[in-house]
């Protein structure tokens, strides 16, 4: 049987789009996440919850390069990754909750990667939170190291020169 993988397509978001991607990182999170202590779902005004989320990352993301992926026309999710000295910083890394453990995230990953060739990086670094269990063991699991550890947050690296 074939991967899903091949049908995986990451497209450059277009600037008429950008409204689209942070709303979709915005969407991507969900209180079964991080075990029921971040929760936009429970709350009545979460709808206005997103206005200054989107504008935030509207700002946040500007000058990174932005990517969707698609499976058959259809968006399942979306990275963000900026430049640094010599590092790809994989800044956000969404799935839609829909098309979760189908291979989308590894699929991100490895184009962050050649990416980050492209680019002529050392490596690619992220932040995810400690209580993201799953994101965490995805990312041990796809050659992520801990670099740094905050109070709520690992920085994780992966070297991508000798892959």
């Amino acid at each position: 049987m074939k991967s899903l993988q091949q049908f995986f397509q990451a497209k450059p978001v277009e600037r008429h789009q950008h409204f689209l991607f942070n709303l979709l990182a915005f969407l991507s999170f969900r209180k079964s996440d991080y075990e029921n202590r971040f929760s936009i779902e429970s709350h009545p005004l979460s709808p206005f919850a997103a206005i200054p989320y989107i504008l935030f990352a509207e700002i946040y993301f500007f000058r990174q390069r932005r990517y969707f992926v698609t499976l058959t026309e259809r968006i399942i999710g979306g990275i963000a990754l900026q430049e640094k000295d010599d590092v790809l910083y994989i800044s956000s890394l969404a799935v839609s909750p829909s098309y979760r453990k189908i291979g989308v995230a590894t699929y991100m990953l490895n184009h962050a990667i050649v990416m980050a060739r492209q680019l002529h990086k050392n490596a690619l670094e992220l932040s995810v939170l400690k209580a993201n269990t799953p994101a965490l063991k995805l990312y041990v699991k796809s050659g992520f190291r801990k670099k740094k550890e905050r109070r709520r947050s690992f920085i994780l690296q992966k070297d991508v020169k000798n892959i």
